[in-house]
């Protein structure tokens, strides 16, 4: 099995707080060959982990993609490219919010064109007796 991994810095976008560097992981795996997980370390010992589509991320390089819960963007942030990724879901209080991260493209897409090496696109196969296993004995 390929995986890649890789460090880039975000800045999260909180609510009247500004922006606020995070660290994040991105990681790609062979085996899992549409998603890109996320890693947002808040702080040491806290983490948030998300999982969003390969395409989805790629697409929001070049433009507005997404609707519901994820949602990815370019955007010119004091004349650098950047791009937004916008994630809804439950927070660590249990209630529902957005949070808005921001990174710099070229870092993006650097990490995007590696998983395209690992893995071109319409090249993906998923193995379907894992992928039954996996969802008939989840409980």
């Amino acid at each position: 099995m390929s995986s890649l991994r890789e460090t880039v810095f975000m800045n999260l976008e909180a609510d009247g707080a500004g922006r606020v560097p995070v660290v994040t992981r991105l990681t790609y795996r062979a085996d899992d060959p549409f998603a890109v997980g996320l890693r947002f370390e808040l702080q040491q010992d806290i983490a948030v982990v998300w999982t969003i589509e390969r395409d989805l991320l790629a697409q929001g390089l070049r433009r507005a993609v997404g609707d519901g819960d994820v949602r990815v963007a370019p955007q010119a942030v004091e004349g650098r490219r950047e791009t937004r990724i916008e994630l809804a879901g439950c927070g660590l209080d249990g209630a529902w919010g957005r949070a808005v991260f921001s990174a710099w493209e070229p870092a993006l897409r650097h990490f995007l064109d590696k998983t395209y090496e690992v893995v071109p696109a319409g090249q993906e196969q998923i193995d379907m007796d894992a992928f039954l296993t996996e969802v008939l004995t989840a409980g």
